[in-house]
């Protein structure tokens, strides 16, 4: 076994830990969904941060020992500036997204009152349940843009059962991973 090979299969750990960090990370949020969205958006973008770091400072570890590390250098100078943007200017994100989708809720509120008032003209029984949609998502789109930690709940919520699936992800892909490199011979 070369020295590389030695080297690289020491760090094997690496994305099984992040994976139990994304894990508790969810875990954690879906305890406490209530939270303030400018902590839990820090905490993920220290995350993804350190997680960014990691995997430039292993690509450029073992630059010689593997070709084609572009995506994942790219990858994790990506993560960096999204951790980075994250940390310092929380509040963004959320009014990024609450404007698209609010506007979005909006414009389908509107489409479908269209089309609910073209149905009830042409006598189709489905006017009423595009009426009550529309309005709906008329009335949600509103209180999006009206108190926009309701959708930071929301995101929260889904942000942890993302975190808990990547984490999971990372185990066993980091599992798999080991399993192979033992197999053949290295450890």
């Amino acid at each position: 076994m070369s020295t590389l090979e030695k080297r690289s299969s020491t760090y094997w750990w690496t994305p099984m830990l992040f994976g139990v960090i994304f894990i508790i990370t969810g875990i954690w949020i879906l305890s406490s969904p209530v939270e303030s969205f400018e902590q839990i958006t820090r905490l993920i973008g220290v995350i993804i941060l350190l997680s960014g770091a990691t995997q430039v400072f292993l690509v450029v570890a073992h630059r010689k020992a593997y070709s084609r590390q572009g995506f994942q250098a790219f990858g994790g100078i990506i993560d960096l500036v999204i951790g980075l943007i994250l940390i310092l200017n929380p509040e963004l994100l959320l009014r990024i997204i609450t404007l698209f989708v609010g506007i979005w809720l909006a414009v389908s509120g509107i489409s479908l009152l269209v089309r609910a008032v073209e149905a009830r003209k042409a006598k189709l029984i489905r006017w009423k349940w595009e009426l009550g949609l529309g309005i709906f998502f008329l009335l949600l789109a509103g209180l999006f843009f009206w108190h926009p930690m309701f959708i930071g709940i929301t995101i929260a919520i889904w942000t942890a059962l993302a975190f808990i699936i990547l984490g999971v992800f990372r185990i066993a892909l980091t599992l798999r991973l080991r399993r192979q490199s033992r197999q053949h011979g290295f450890s």
